[in-house]
């Protein structure tokens, strides 16, 4: 992490990064087999879970990872419940910090 930058900052600058290549990989299935949103929606959120279960299987067993974080399904299910939750009640309205700069004046 850069010296300038808080934890907050990096987690931000990280969930930016994590939405807008999400964003695209939607929008391309979208444009490329006209499947209906809700459906392309709910194959993310089975990507995600895959996701998840892989990093906690990696953190689990005789060999695990080392940064010492122990997957709690449960808890962990309930907190990413909650995330999505939170995510899918953002405004609608449009907010200028996550807009994509169009060019310049």
């Amino acid at each position: 992490m850069p010296p300038d930058l808080s934890d907050g900052e990096v987690l931000e600058a990280a969930g930016r990064d994590i939405r807008e290549a999400m964003m695209a990989a939607f929008c391309a299935a979208l444009q490329g087999t006209r499947l209906p949103p809700l459906a392309l929606v709910e194959l993310t959120a089975e990507a995600l879970g895959s996701i998840y279960r892989e990093v906690a299987d990696a953190h689990c067993g005789n060999r695990p990872c080392p940064c010492g974080w122990q997957p709690c399904p449960a808890a962990d299910l309930e907190a990413l419940e909650g995330a999505l939750k939170r995510g899918a009640a953002l405004s609608r309205h449009p907010d200028l910090a996550r807009m994509a700069v169009a060019g310049r004046a």
